[in-house]
């Protein structure tokens, strides 16, 4: 996973952890969001050093603002597929759903090691006619890179906000990994994908025990 698309997933997360409680429409949604973004930003700088040495610092925050909006059982729901999804036990969904949120967590700390000082900023929103559902289009201004857009897909269920996925330069986040976890499951079933994630997720774990002792 780029740098970019890791520092994007940050700032889903965090965007959507604030939208879900939130009382929205079209007129005030850019200014609301630029808030929260702002937020972001100031976190970002205030934080990562900290972070780097200390990885529950950004766990806590992860854990209360960001995996309680952002579903990793419909994002790997969407990547697995609804025909393989189907075949897993309601154990089975547990295991790669537990699994999952770990390597977001390991994501998200990465993000900290590669933040450069982007600053992200609202650049356009656009809702369907219900305004149930819209993209949001977000630019990470960066010191030493080419500015970069972000187009986050978000919808409304029931009186909630949240995604599952979002797209950079078209590239959608859930269909990228979308082969990887097919093929997997096809050659070597869940216990194939649980290794796979268990294995890449363990040095963020040593990192964790350490960090909480």
């Amino acid at each position: 996973m780029t740098k970019t698309v890791r520092f994007s997933l940050f700032i889903c997360l965090w965007l959507f952890s604030q939208l879900a409680s939130a009382s929205l429409n079209q007129q005030n949604l850019k200014q609301f969001f630029q808030y929260k973004l702002d937020t972001i930003n100031r976190f970002m700088q205030d934080n990562h050093q900290k972070a780097l040495q200390d990885p529950s610092i950004l766990m806590k925050f992860v854990d209360s603002d960001l995996l309680t909006v952002w579903s990793a059982k419909n994002t790997i729901r969407a990547m697995l597929g609804a025909q393989r999804w189907s075949q897993l036990t309601v154990e089975q969904e547990s295991q790669l759903i537990k699994a999952y949120e770990q390597t977001m967590r390991r994501y998200l700390y990465e993000v900290m090691n590669q933040y450069q000082g982007q600053i992200a900023e609202v650049e356009s929103i656009r809702l369907n006619s219900k305004q149930t559902k819209g993209w949001l289009t977000v630019v990470l201004d960066s010191p030493s890179l080419p500015d970069l857009s972000i187009d986050l897909k978000i919808y409304q269920e029931g009186t909630v906000w949240s995604i599952y996925d979002f797209s950079f330069q078209g590239i959608s986040f859930v269909k990228m990994k979308q082969h990887f976890f097919q093929t997997t499951f096809d050659e070597k079933g869940l216990q194939g994908i649980l290794v796979e994630l268990n294995s890449k997720n363990q040095e963020f774990n040593r990192k964790l025990q350490v960090a909480r002792k």
